[in-house]
């Protein structure tokens, strides 16, 4: 049986919507497409790759209504629906991560609307900005720990060098941070860096475990091509996981 080794998660901040008074929903299409495409031609391209499907995990709640990136009492506000829906995302998660017999690869995939300066794509191993800047990568702090303990490569490589998955994504045309192009927030020019949030701190591998997560954040103007961009991520992404898991 095919191993599973890899798991995707999306928060779309504008797909489902409760509208005012109703209990039925009003379904935000652009969004959707925005979010869901981009991630099922990365999903489509690394199955083709890689000859194994990902699983894919997306929450479509309205992030005025949910956040699933958040622990369960700030992203849910004690609504009970929204509760029952963080529950099953967050479980359905722990399904997967069950499921996994070995090292495993978590890809949490987020987007900005704002074009800033740097317009980058920003990789989140949940190392703050600060200490990317005083370059002190310790992997015993990172959502990557269980990579950083079995690889043979530097660990400032991992995450910023030739072994770096911002590396594979310059490859492919792209601006990243981290990589060795940009390899830390202030080489930027504001320097737009977010290094994860709760999924990333909660399902990677800072806590123990053999399954890590990186957290995406990939701007509007990549996701409005999802075709296109979403097949180069793939082929990263594959490459990612042919190289380390």
């Amino acid at each position: 049986m095919t191993r599973v080794i890899g798991i995707m998660t999306v928060k779309e901040s504008g797909c489902m919507l409760y509208r005012k008074g109703y209990r039925k929903c009003m379904l935000n299409t652009r969004a959707d497409m925005d979010s869901s495409m981009f991630a099922l031609k990365i999903r489509q391209t690394i199955g083709r790759e890689l000859g194994v499907m990902p699983h894919l995990i997306v929450s479509r709640l309205h992030r005025s209504k949910l956040d699933p990136n958040r622990d369960r009492e700030d992203g849910a506000q004690h609504n009970p629906i929204a509760e029952l829906t963080y529950d099953t995302f967050h479980n359905q998660i722990q399904a997967v991560h069950d499921q996994f017999d070995g090292p495993a690869i978590h890809f949490d995939i987020h987007g900005y609307s704002n074009h800033n300066t740097d317009n980058w794509m920003e990789l989140g191993y949940y190392i703050i900005p600060y200490i990317l800047n005083m370059g002190l990568l310790d992997p015993n702090e990172s959502s990557i720990k269980a990579l950083g303990a079995r690889s043979d490569k530097p660990f400032s490589s991992l995450i910023a060098g030739e072994d770096s998955l911002g590396k594979l994504l310059m490859d492919e045309g792209y601006r990243a941070v981290p990589s060795p192009q940009y390899p830390r927030p202030d080489t930027g020019i504001e320097g737009k860096y977010f290094s994860g949030g709760y999924i990333t701190e909660h399902w990677g591998s800072l806590h123990g475990g053999e399954v890590d997560c990186v957290q995406y954040e990939v701007p509007q103007w990549i996701r409005d091509e999802s075709e296109e961009h979403g097949e180069r991520f793939g082929r990263a992404f594959a490459r990612w996981v042919q190289d380390h898991y």
